[in-house]
């Protein structure tokens, strides 16, 4: 006779609706909301781990998640105008062959989708663990000239939490009170 016991396993695929009044999302069983206060949006966060943190604010200024413009440049043209910026790309020489898009030395990738029927732009990183995982939503509703924005976000996510994240994104439903 075999006798299986599954005392203290967890199912690593169970999951669960987190409900956040204004919108719910599908995540994996051992996340947990964390409550942050805001000045003019609701924010949040959801610990996924120890090391990990998903952030979102609903509201009129939520970040885009548009990664900032890069600009390449020599380390002669550093010297000739004294430029300390940490968003530049410092290149020893340019080859007359070189193309100069700065896309190459983006961290994110972008996607859309379409997400509770809104359009959501979707961001990932280029290089797992390196750049932002996350979802955009413009609109949710508008008041007058005033739109209700939408972010949830982490930044360097381990590679399982990125899934995870990419994911649960596809859960999203908003409902407006």
């Amino acid at each position: 006779m075999l006798i299986i016991l599954s005392i203290g396993c967890e199912d690593p695929y169970r999951t669960k609706k987190m409900d956040f009044g204004l919108f719910t999302l599908e995540t994996p069983y051992k996340w947990q909301q964390v409550k942050k206060n805001g000045i003019d949006s609701y924010v949040g966060a959801i610990a996924i781990d120890k090391s990990d943190t998903l952030y979102f604010d609903l509201g009129m200024y939520s970040n885009n998640l548009t990664e900032p413009n890069i600009e390449i440049i020599t380390r002669q043209m550093m010297e000739e105008s004294a430029t300390d910026s940490m968003k530049d790309i410092i290149v020893k020489d340019i080859p007359l062959d070189f193309d100069l898009d700065a896309d190459r030395f983006r961290k994110q990738n972008v996607s859309w989708d379409t997400i509770d029927n809104r359009r959501a732009k979707i961001v990932f990183p280029r290089i797992s663990g390196n750049g932002l995982t996350g979802v955009y939503i413009d609109s949710l509703w508008q008041r007058g000239s005033s739109k209700t924005r939408f972010n949830l976000t982490g930044a360097n996510l381990k590679v399982q939490n990125e899934k995870d994240l990419l994911n649960a994104i596809k859960t999203l439903r908003f409902y407006k009170k």
